[in-house]
């Protein structure tokens, strides 16, 4: 009886130390604010976490989100709706808080990360949860926007947030100064696959064994991994061209002057991906 009552006092004792614990990490709060230091400063930044759905009807064919406030990071999954995990970092009398706000129009759903008044400043990332198939048009900003072992069309802009993205359909990705790294994971694909920057570096990875039409060109370095003729331009820069089997699935790379590299995919299987990027 007596070791009974002393087990259970252990446990009351180490409940009552994690609950402390707890409070002194998160404030107890669960899925509500949460006071964190920032960098030894004084100031503190408010923590918000939320989670949110989205259905999605038969008539939705396009998801489009714009987050200028943070990351994108798409996360498959089966069911008919899209899903949000977020996280908000907010700075008292600095930071506005965040929203997002959903709309329907035309076959689109679209998910906007507002900052009521423009004010101040704001941190708001993402995780998404969304099917393979869906069709993605993502926006971001100065952060990272990843979303690869896609089946649908994928088209990604940036300012200088990096850009990670794999598909089996056709790729249209753009930045200002941020890096690029995309690949393809079918040997044959619909349509155009564009890889654009100004002065962001773009590593491209292309399955040579299909009909694939390949060109790049950039006022900065290019190079390859594989048996293809790189040329100098006249007006400074370099180019590079050519085409395997009947050249239908088009590949173009373009910067204004950051370096292009351009690698060979090799196809391991229908879900495997050998381009397959390290953050």
């Amino acid at each position: 009886m007596t070791a009974s009552l002393n087990a259970a006092a252990r446990h009351s004792l180490l409940s009552l130390a994690f609950c402390v614990l707890s409070i002194f990490l998160t404030g107890c709060v669960g899925n509500g604010p949460v006071k964190a230091d920032l960098d030894g400063d004084r100031a503190q930044a408010e923590i918000v976490r939320e989670d949110r759905a989205f259905e999605l009807g038969k008539d939705i064919a396009v998801v489009e989100i714009d987050n200028p406030y943070g990351e994108i990071n798409v996360r498959d999954h089966d069911e008919a709706e899209v899903g949000v995990h977020a996280v908000g970092q907010l700075l008292p009398g600095t930071y506005s808080r965040t929203r997002l706000v959903s709309s329907r129009e035309k076959g689109t759903l679209k998910l906007v990360v507002e900052l009521p008044g423009g004010a101040g400043d704001a941190r708001y990332d993402m995780a998404v949860y969304v099917s393979k198939d869906m069709p993605l048009v993502l926006n971001g900003g100065r952060f990272r926007v990843d979303a690869k072992k896609r089946n649908a069309r994928l088209t990604i802009t940036t300012i200088s947030g990096k850009i990670n993205a794999s598909s089996h359909a056709a790729l249209d990705l753009s930045t200002d100064s941020g890096t690029i790294q995309a690949a393809q994971l079918v040997e044959n694909w619909f349509g155009v696959s564009r890889l654009r920057s100004k002065s962001g570096r773009i590593i491209a990875l292309a399955p040579l064994s299909g009909n694939v039409s390949l060109s790049a060109e950039t006022g900065g370095n290019l190079r390859t991994n594989f048996g293809l003729s790189v040329h100098a331009r006249a007006e400074g820069g370099h180019q590079a061209s050519a085409k395997y089997g009947t050249g239908t699935s088009e590949w173009r790379v373009e910067s204004e002057s950051g370096e292009i590299v351009l690698e060979q995919a090799v196809i391991l299987g229908e879900d495997r991906d050998s381009a397959e990027d390290s953050d």
